[in-house]
């Protein structure tokens, strides 16, 4: 039996549905956002930069606003079951940023387990964006062998350099680089959670 770890990519993968897009519908700019974010997943444009343009556009919503519409982001009820069980063994590895996804982290009971791009915050807002993530960069340095879960072009090299890369396609399609790239492509969070069962299982 092997003892993999599992790393999971959080927008569209953990949760049903990219979490910038809803944050900004608050000020009416959930297309803006939108659009941007399918850029960034399908690798159109250099992610960092697009990123950045992307949380530029939140920062005026007070940060207990954005909580408020995270707390209530619906997540893939299977993901989320494995992840609660199996916690010591799970990672989350997202381009989303730290001050946003504290609500998810602590539902998932996740705080300390998790890599992410990292900001700033001034009276009460989002100030700036101080560290963009590499997601290649963060799984090279790991030590044991992994499974990883993602959707989208920026989890593609995460997903080479894992023991099994799994694409999910459970909240929305997967980059069509990124099934390329996986070992497996799965569209059904239960039938996910079984997968990765069975794998722990050898």
């Amino acid at each position: 039996m092997i003892d993999y770890k599992f790393v999971f990519d959080l927008d569209s993968t953990i949760t049903k549905e990219e979490i910038l897009p809803l944050v900004a519908k608050e000020i009416g700019l959930y297309e803006e956002v939108q659009q941007l974010t399918e850029k960034a997943m399908n690798g159109l444009e250099s992610f960092s930069e697009n990123f950045i343009n992307r949380v530029n556009m939140l920062k005026s919503i007070p940060l207990e606003k954005i909580h408020k519409v995270v707390e209530n982001v619906e997540l893939n009820e299977y993901i989320e079951k494995f992840i609660l069980e199996n916690r010591e063994k799970c990672y989350i590895i997202t381009g989303n940023l730290d001050i946003i996804i504290k609500p998810i982290l602590k539902k998932l009971n996740m705080e300390g387990r998790y890599f992410s791009c990292e900001g700033t915050v001034k009276n009460n807002k989002i100030h700036s964006v101080t560290k963009v993530i590499n997601k290649k960069d963060v799984v090279e340095k790991f030590d044991f062998k992994f499974v990883a879960i993602g959707d989208g072009d920026n989890d593609i090299e995460m997903l080479k350099l894992a023991e099994v890369g799994i694409g999910f396609g459970g909240s929305r399609e997967i980059s069509l680089k990124l099934k390329n790239s996986a070992n497996y492509v799965i569209y059904n969070d239960k039938e996910l959670y079984s997968f990765l069962y069975n794998l722990m299982r050898g």
